[in-house]
């Protein structure tokens, strides 16, 4: 609904009728930017609490897979390990029988998936628990890249990076973080099997004011996330791989890991085109909101 507020004067002087229309004309209009800025600022307060009604859901839903993987992890962990040790002591047993070897080495191998899949679980689980403080950002990522540096090497992929000056310092959980950024190497090294960039940037830049965060974008040139997979890829044990030691659990505690610090992680990706992650984590120092 316009309410208009209209001031006229019978002034017969054409030079006052013309004033009292400019008065007019700039009443209406302040009032109608004032209005749609009414209308702007209640659309960005529902989308903003549907994005925390969603987190709240999502979080609820990784606390209680959480809990449960925790619980099966510790059950098949056990006879897992029995399990591996019998096969190993068999093969060495088994002689030159080329079938057997075949067999047991089979056996061998989904043992160990199983058994992957097992500490995948248990770090799932693990990482609910947060142990958060203030710290640089910047030794962060590069420990996590050493972690990967032979894999870097090994595909002949060089590293693009970019932290802009003076940035502020991070309230995390360093070594949950690390495990975040490592995963993501990971992630854009096997995506690059013929070699390619992997960008990294930390900044401030393009965070809305109000907002005392630091983004941190991976980026790489590999194959890229089909359209149709994007909607799942935070999804526990979904996995674009065909290598079956990759248990699709590796996005998922990265998300739950980033969700605890009260963060947030997007993807972009296309075919052929790589994968932008973008991250956001709430910053430290005097000025932070409690």
């Amino acid at each position: 609904m316009m309410m208009v507020v209209i001031y006229w004067t019978f002034d017969t002087v054409a030079s006052g009728q013309i004033l009292t229309r400019i008065l007019i004309t700039a009443l209406v209009m302040t009032y109608g930017i004032f209005t749609q800025s009414l209308i702007n600022s209640r659309n960005e307060a529902l989308a903003e609490k549907d994005r925390t009604r969603q987190q709240l859901i999502q979080a609820e839903k990784l606390a209680a897979l959480g809990a449960v993987a925790a619980g099966v992890a510790h059950e098949v962990k056990n006879p897992l390990a029995i399990i591996i040790q019998g096969i190993e002591y068999l093969k060495s047993s088994l002689g030159s029988d080329a079938g057997l070897l075949d067999a047991s080495s089979r056996i061998e191998k989904s043992a160990l998936r199983a058994d992957n899949i097992v500490k995948g679980l248990l770090g799932y689980a693990r990482q609910i628990t947060l142990k958060p403080g203030e710290g640089d950002i910047v030794p962060v990522i590069e420990e996590s890249l050493s972690f990967v540096e032979h894999q870097l090497k090994g595909r002949q992929i060089r590293v693009e990076k970019h932290f802009a000056p003076d940035l502020p310092v991070v309230i995390m959980d360093s070594n949950q973080i690390k495990q975040v950024f490592t995963n993501l190497f990971m992630n854009a090294i096997e995506a690059m099997p013929e070699g390619g960039a992997l960008g990294i940037r930390a900044e401030t830049a393009g965070i809305p004011e109000g907002r005392r965060h630091l983004k941190i974008v991976v980026s790489d040139t590999g194959v890229g996330i089909p359209a149709d997979k994007m909607r799942n890829v935070f999804d526990p044990f979904f996995t674009t791989k065909d290598d079956e030691r990759n248990t699709g659990l590796g996005l998922s505690i990265s998300k739950g890991i980033i969700d605890n610090h009260q963060g947030s992680i997007d993807i972009e990706s296309a075919p052929g085109k790589g994968t932008l992650v973008m991250i956001e984590l709430p910053t430290g120092g005097a000025g932070n909101p409690a």
